[in-house]
Formats: structure tokens, sequence, C-alpha cells
């Protein structure tokens, strides 16, 4: 479907614009803008609440500064064409400052509508949508996609199996699956499957403070589990995330690929990333380990919102002084126990500041 397509079948006539700002950027010489638009639509759209159009590249000559001025805006009327350049736009947009009416060419668009904006904490797994989501990737499991089996050596005399499935071909892996067996010598105590291969298995246990030994594992790219490895009870948790016009009943969420349990104040901090984005570490309350709060917040946040000190976040330690992380900068920041505790209730975690 062409990009275009989206304006064919909605109406963004009177439309608020939520947000919309203008940049310029330079590229070997060459001056582009790049225009963002996020709206909401009025209560008569069924299918989406809000939308999202990026126009990239650009070298018309548009206000910058009038449009990123411009005081409650909404949509008078817009049209979008594709040509042999890229694609052409008609726009004109009604502020409380007056009407902005421009022409653009761009090389580069998208829009897409939205069913939320920003993080959906609800677990999707074992949802009737997951469920039918990761049936599709079953058929990978057969002699004709298998691709190796091999053993990861755990503490205290347990091991984990993995045979790997994948279905792919020159350009494209069409289906992925891998399954696991938790064995205890050689009798599998747990089996589970995961649709994803991106993550090696983890081969430490987490020692709690409550005494139980707890071993972390993906189902998902997304997300984490947990089996008490003396009770063989399971906790798994995929967060809805964010949007996605793909038809996932998840979206893009942190990706954490290593994992540092601190007993002494039960707090958990992950390693990872989003998607190609920079390193991060997230901190979150691990008080249940079976029923965790999944309220994390970012420590490259915490010490630099902006991102102009530094782009990659690395665990370090944890101390009785706080959470000490190392960055790409060549520093060593520590994060105190307060301010973790402060931020995690600003996020939404249910813990005590006590």
């Amino acid at each position: 479907m062409d990009k275009t397509d989206f304006f064919g079948t909605h109406n963004f006539n009177n439309t608020v614009i939520t947000k919309m700002y203008c940049d310029e950027f330079e590229d070997k010489g060459i001056s582009y803008i790049t225009l963002c638009i996020e709206g909401d639509f009025d209560s008569s759209e069924q299918e989406y609440r809000h939308y999202n159009m990026y126009f990239m590249r650009s070298r018309s000559e548009i206000s910058a500064d009038r449009i990123n001025a411009a005081d409650k805006p909404f949509f008078k009327s817009i049209k979008v064409i594709r040509n042999e350049n890229g694609y052409h736009a008609e726009i004109t947009i009604n502020s409380a400052n007056g009407i902005i009416s421009f022409e653009l060419d761009c090389e580069m668009f998208s829009a897409w509508g939205l069913h939320y904006r920003g993080f959906d904490y609800t677990n999707v797994y074992d949802t009737e949508k997951y469920r039918d989501w990761i049936k599709k990737f079953f058929y990978a499991e057969s002699e004709e996609y298998f691709q190796e089996e091999y053993s990861v050596e755990l503490p205290d005399g347990y091991s984990l199996f993995v045979k790997e499935y994948i279905h792919r071909t020159e350009h494209t892996v069409h289906a992925e699956l891998n399954r696991y067996e938790l064995r205890k010598g050689d009798r599998c105590i747990y089996e589970y499957i995961s649709t994803d291969s991106h993550q090696n298995p983890y081969k430490n246990f987490i020692s709690h403070s409550n005494g139980h030994r707890y071993y972390p594992f993906n189902i998902d790219l997304y997300g984490i589990s947990y089996i008490d490895i003396d009770t063989l009870d399971v906790y798994n948790y995929i967060p809805r995330g964010y949007d996605n016009n793909f038809g996932a009943p998840n979206g893009e969420s942190f990706i954490v690929t290593d994992i540092h349990y601190d007993p002494l104040t039960d707090l958990i901090a992950y390693g990872g990333c989003y998607w190609s984005g920079s390193g991060d570490v997230m901190i979150g309350d691990f008080s249940e380990p079976l029923q965790f709060d999944p309220h994390l917040v970012s420590a490259h946040k915490i010490l630099d919102p902006e991102y102009e000190d530094f782009d990659d976040t690395d665990f370090d330690r944890w101390g009785k002084d706080g959470l000490c992380v190392k960055t790409d900068n060549g520093k060593k920041y520590i994060i105190s126990l307060e301010t973790i505790r402060k931020n995690l209730r600003q996020n939404g975690a249910g813990i005590s500041l006590t």
C-alpha cells in the first residue's frame, strides 16, 4: 500500500495537532528540513485515536520558525501525492496566531495511525491475540528448518538444552522458533519456546533475599520471564509496549540483555536497549520476582535526559551508595537509592520510599 493511501481513508480536516516541529539539518553540504506532525482524530474516527506523519529530507523553502511557533494548531486541509522525485504536500493549518499555508516536496514520507500513545504496561502474554500471533511461527519446528542444538551449563547441576529452527531465504527470515529444556541432571524439569533468537541464554541464577533461586529467560524479544528453581512456578511478562502498525499484539519496548539484582535493596538493573538505540540501564523493583512491578526507569534519562553528554550507558555495580553505571564518555556515575526510588514512584512503581 502506498503511504499516501492513509489520507484517502481518514479525514484530517479540523483534527487537533498535538505536536508539530520542523528541524533543519545539513547533509554533505545540502540543507534539508524534516517536518513532524502528531495529532488526534475526532470521535467519528473508529479505527485510530491518533496519527503521526513525517516529511523527511525536504529542500522546500518553508518557515520553520513560524511552524514551530504555531499556537493550538489544527488542520484545515492536507493533501499528499507521490511523484517521481518523492512526495508533494499541500498543507493549510489554522492556529491561534494565524493561518499557515505552504507546499513542500520531500524525498521520504511516512504516515500512520495509532490506537494509543505512550507506553502500555499491559501483559499480553497468553492473551488470545498473542497466542494467535506466535502460532504463525510454529511450523518452523521441523527437520527442514533445524539449525543446531547445544547445551548451556547452569549452576548447581542444572543445564539448558536448546534446539534452534529458522526458516530463511536469501534476504528474509520468515520464522524462528527455539525450544528450550531446563534440566536437572538428565531430567527435563521445565520446557518453553521462543519465537525470537536475538538473546543468548542467561547462565546464572538470581539468589533472592527471600531465599529462593530464580532463572531468567526470554520467550520473546521483549519482556522477561522468571522460573523459581525451587518450586518451578513461572511468571512471563511481555508488555504491550508502544503501539505498532504491523499487527503484532506487542510493540517496541526495552530489550533486556543482562540482569543485575541487588539483594540488599531488592532493586534490579537491566542492561539493554530499544531496537537500534543507545545502550541503557533500566531499573526496577524486584521484591516479588513472580509478580514484579513492570515500571522501570532509565539511568540515562536520570543522568543525561537530553543525551548531550554521552550515548551508551552500561551497568558497573550495585553499592551501598546506589547504582554505579559507566558511559561511553569514559566516566562513571552513581545514582543514589533515594533518586532511584523517587523516579520509580513517579513512574508508577508501587514501592515505598522508606
